[in-house]
């Protein structure tokens, strides 16, 4: 028989070794959770090493307007006016300019002074021709038909006989008169000796193309002398400064009359706006050794008048002149031969190419041109990359 405390010894033994094969249990498995992940095959860790699957990037066909910002430089320029001229014979030392009656802003008239030169007046008179001499009593001509036919326009009942007569003179003289002067007063040698009175002398008639016009710009001033026959006394119908530019021709390609333009003038830190006036349709060389296509643009907004002969900076805001089909221009592919493509995508990511004919390129978009396949329309899903995890 066993003694009690021998079995008592032998029961604690056996917890003891349940204790500690449940300790090695539980430190063998958690061993495993925390060194199993860094356990893996050469299959396993060739497959983690691989890239993940590409995804497809894409854009949408769209039905637009191509837009291209074109950006040239200008100069301002004068704008155009009628430059009215003394005649030569109203040219000397002694032609000094002693009063104008005209401003800026008045309309001309027929008959109308526009300066006055050693106490003489100059008339403004629409002939078809300058006088070429002094007229004096008896002349005849078509010099003196000319003067009849204006006498008659301002309200003087001359005849047109073209020749300067008794009632020719009579209505001359009040011509004269009714504007502060009198007829007459220098005298013409003839070879004969004899001398006859001067009634209109050659330097009194500025010939102007046409009544109504209006000063724009008065060239003269009292005590100034008359001396060179090429300098304007006064401007007629002065236009706003222009702005003229050359483009180049593929440029000039999306430049028509009327699109807006933004004007800079970087000298003078300006800012204003104009439009297209006029595109030339043919190359030319500038003054600049440009060769291109001639623009020219009005102002729409306060004229750059201080900026004349200035060059300035233009932005052209163009666009198509109607919506096309087009695609990004990262959407078109090219083959070796040459030929272009866009790769549709469906809703699974199934891709189809699709030969397609490009034209116009604006604004990082490119137009599709007719005849265009039936799977291409607005809308449709075209590929323009693709795209990795984390790229």
């Amino acid at each position: 028989m066993i003694p009690v405390d021998a079995l008592v010894i032998r029961r604690r033994r056996a917890v003891r070794l349940v204790v500690l094969f449940l300790a090695a249990v539980l430190l063998v498995t958690a061993g495993a959770v925390l060194v199993g992940p860094a356990l893996r095959s050469p299959n396993q860790l060739a497959a983690d090493a691989a890239p993940p699957s590409p995804s497809l990037v894409t854009a949408v066909v769209e039905r637009r307007k191509l837009v291209e910002p074109v950006v040239l430089r200008g100069r301002v320029q004068p704008g155009a006016s009628v430059r009215v001229l003394a005649p030569p014979a109203a040219m000397g030392p002694s032609s000094v300019v002693t009063k104008v009656p005209v401003r800026k802003g008045d309309r001309i008239r027929e008959g109308q002074v526009l300066l006055e030169r050693s106490g003489e007046p100059l008339f403004a008179l629409a002939l078809r021709f300058p006088l070429y001499r002094d007229l004096t009593a008896g002349a005849q001509g078509p010099d003196v038909v000319e003067v009849q036919r204006a006498l008659r326009r301002t309200g003087y009942s001359a005849p047109t006989s073209g020749v300067l007569d008794g009632a020719t003179l009579r209505q001359l003289a009040k011509f004269y008169r009714d504007r502060g002067y009198r007829l007459g007063s220098a005298q013409e040698d003839r070879p004969s000796g004899q001398s006859r009175a001067v009634q209109m002398p050659q330097s009194a008639v500025v010939v102007i193309d046409r009544t109504g016009r209006r000063v724009s710009k008065v060239h003269v001033r009292v005590g100034q002398t008359l001396a060179d026959p090429k300098t304007p006394i006064v401007e007629l119908d002065g236009q706003a400064p222009v702005i003229v530019a050359t483009a180049a021709v593929d440029q000039a390609a999306l430049i028509r009359p009327g699109q807006q333009v933004d004007v800079i003038d970087e000298l003078g830190e300006t800012r204003t706006k104009a439009s297209v006036s006029e595109v030339n349709d043919q190359a030319m060389s500038s003054p600049d050794g440009q060769t291109g296509i001639e623009i020219r643009l009005q102002f729409t907004e306060v004229p750059m008048t201080g900026s004349a002969n200035r060059s300035v900076r233009l932005d052209v805001r163009t666009s198509a002149a109607e919506e096309v089909l087009a695609v990004p221009v990262s959407a078109i592919y090219s083959r070796p031969d040459g030929s272009m493509f866009v790769t549709l995508v469906d809703g699974g990511d199934a891709t189809t190419d699709v030969t397609v004919v490009t034209g116009h390129i604006a604004g990082g978009w490119v137009e599709l041109r007719e005849p265009i396949p039936p799977p291409v329309a607005a809308g449709a899903a075209v590929l323009v990359g693709e795209q990795t995890a984390g790229g």
